[in-house]
């Protein structure tokens, strides 16, 4: 007999004794009989609503957000940001308070006093005096710059001021960098959740497929323990997924400084390699623009700074500190009237450091350990950020290659899906073999999906590694 008379009497027996099954509820009309459903399956691509997936899953309404929107928010409201920033304004006001150190101190005293009463006059005679006394003084003292410790105390301040800037800029870096790699997480989670759903639409419309079989005596009932496996492990990877992806989004909303619970939504049906860094710059190069941009090595740089500044100011113990007074005075009574008198003083104090100078010598070499563990520390970022690059320049290059292979994997995988349906009409092949193309191209997909999100990530990642990772570098090519 030839095989399409073979395959026609299989669709005739399915059509007169196919039973409706149990299936996954709402994936496939109970009218459309398994082998329509399941070529219908194989055949198109099915349009699958993420989002109406989600809302039935977790009962929310999804809020739709872009990348650009995300680091934007993240920017405004991170609570790390507004932490660093107001460690900025403390020390910049502090840096203020070193400089108002220059200024005089100025005061006034003043008092009165009534008297009233019987009084000796030389200790015999005595008068009575009813008078009321006045006298005040304006007080103006400078200590110049106390040998040169005011002059040192300020530079330590600007230092520790401009580190602190570089600290909040530095962490400006590091929340776009984290906004973005968890934005694209969240987008990876949608996608595989996308995937999962068309896997399970296949997997629930083999189950009844071999089912029907079995009833009409063509299939056996380990085909069916297979299939109902096979659809079990397509709900249990669509959970898993849809586990990922709330992880993601209370991720995302957290690293954005929003309420956590929000239900983010990326727009982005699909994803694009977004080429973010210079390909012609080689590792050194890009080495070199992070030594004078990155806002991390800044920070350490200027830390160093304060130190040694408030090692100088340490030694400034044993430097003369001259110091000048004014006092203007002004004495008299109600009666006989106000007289004043002006006092202009010059004072030196020599010291000799503290206690004998053993304590300011100790200071000074406990500093300079400081200033040598912060200068080891230096290098050691350094090292590490040269090591980062290495390892992240090579990665965009292996993941490029990734990308053109996956590609590849794809297009094969949907020749592969094509033939098999080809042969499965022209009664040549069986529709396990297009079950089994369909999952090699699914798992194709999400290869070349997963792959192009990392390769975005490892491109922020890039300029983050180089100190020249921005809002503006990320979204002038982003266009979703």
């Amino acid at each position: 007999m030839k095989r399409w008379a073979i395959k026609a009497f299989l669709i005739l027996i399915l059509f007169l004794f196919g039973s409706k099954t149990d299936a996954h509820k709402g994936i496939i009309d109970d009218d459309i009989t398994p082998l329509n459903a399941y070529c219908e399956s194989c055949k198109e691509e099915k349009d699958v609503d993420v989002g109406a997936e989600i809302m039935e899953h977790f009962k929310q309404s999804p809020l739709p957000v872009s990348l650009d929107e995300c680091i934007g928010t993240a920017l405004l409201n991170n609570f790390n940001i507004k932490v660093a920033h107001s460690d900025y304004i403390s020390s910049k006001w502090l840096h203020k308070n070193a400089l108002a150190q220059f200024l005089p101190e100025v005061s006034f005293q003043g008092y009165s006093i009534y008297y009233k009463g019987h009084v000796l006059v030389g200790g015999v005679v005595p008068d009575t005096v009813e008078e009321l006394a006045l006298s005040g003084s304006l007080n103006v003292t400078h200590d110049l710059t106390k040998g040169g410790e005011q002059i040192f105390e300020a530079k330590a301040r600007k230092f520790k001021a401009r580190a602190d800037l570089n600290n909040l800029d530095f962490t400006k870096d590091e929340i776009i960098l984290e906004t973005s790699r968890k934005y694209y997480e969240l987008l990876r989670a949608k996608i595989s959740i996308e995937i999962q759903l068309k896997n399970l639409y296949e997997r629930t419309a083999q189950l009844k497929l071999t089912q029907n079989l079995m009833e009409a005596g063509l299939g056996t009932r380990f085909d069916v323990v297979r299939s109902k496996s096979e659809q079990a492990l397509a709900e249990q990877n669509l959970i898993k997924f849809l586990e990922q992806f709330r992880t993601a989004q209370a991720a995302l909303a957290n690293i954005m400084g929003i309420e956590v619970s929000t239900s983010l939504f990326p727009i982005e049906n699909e994803v694009k390699p977004f080429i973010l860094v210079d390909e012609t710059l080689t590792p050194e190069d890009l080495f070199k623009v992070a030594e004078f941009s990155r806002d991390d090595v800044k920070t350490a740089e200027n830390n160093i700074k304060t130190l040694k500044e408030q090692k100088y100011k340490v030694y400034t113990e044993f430097i003369p500190k001259p110091r000048i007074l004014y006092q203007g005075q002004f004495q008299g009574t109600a009666r006989a009237g106000v007289y004043s008198n002006n006092v202009l003083g010059a004072y030196l104090d020599v010291p000799i450091g503290s206690r004998l100078g053993v304590g300011t010598i100790t200071k000074v070499n406990s500093i300079q350990a400081q200033i040598d563990s912060a200068s080891y520390n230096l290098e050691q970022l350094l090292r590490t950020i040269k090591e980062n690059i290495i390892s992240d320049y090579y990665s965009a290059e292996l993941l490029k290659e990734r990308i053109e292979i996956a590609k590849k994997q794809v297009t094969y995988a949907t020749d592969s899906v094509k033939l098999a349906e080809l042969r499965l009409d022209a009664g040549e092949g069986i529709l396990i073999d297009v079950i089994q193309a369909q999952t090699i191209k699914n798992n194709a997909r999400i290869e070349l999906l997963s792959t192009i999100v990392d390769y975005n990530i490892n491109q922020i990642q890039l300029l983050y590694d180089n100190g020249t990772i921005s809002y503006e570098n990320i979204t002038k090519n982003y266009n979703p």
